[in-house]
């Protein structure tokens, strides 16, 4: 009787493990969730802030793909592709933010930002 005092819990950790990831382990997001475009732009309007001596604005062309990990609050990283609002060549930046968010003591801060050079490819 008592191996399953130490068998069960050991089984059922294994299988929440398995069901809801590891914790603090990065878990994919959902591109559309609320969390997730509030995280990515407050990261486009800081990125536009830092980068004030370029004449034009940068605004998302596409969501590459986005994960969540839970920390003293939570962290987001996006994968986006950026595009210059008055930019007729189709130069497309692809950045990779990642955001901290702690909502309860509304905090935010842009923790990583990296850019590749544009190409010259269609979103």
């Amino acid at each position: 009787m008592s191996m399953w005092k130490t068998v069960v819990p050991i089984l059922a950790t294994i299988f929440a493990a398995g069901q809801c990831g590891m914790p603090g382990g990065w878990q994919d997001a959902d591109i559309h969730s609320e969390a997730v475009l509030s995280a990515l732009n407050y990261a486009v309007a800081q990125h536009n802030r830092d980068n004030q001596a370029d004449a034009s604005l940068h605004k998302v062309v596409q969501i590459v793909s986005a994960q969540t990990q839970v920390v003293a609050g939570i962290n987001y990283e996006i994968v986006v592709k950026l595009g210059r609002t008055n930019c007729q060549k189709g130069e497309i930046y692809q950045c990779t933010f990642r955001v901290w968010s702690c909502p309860w003591l509304n905090d935010i801060h842009v923790t990583k930002k990296k850019c590749l050079k544009p190409s010259l490819n269609s979103p």
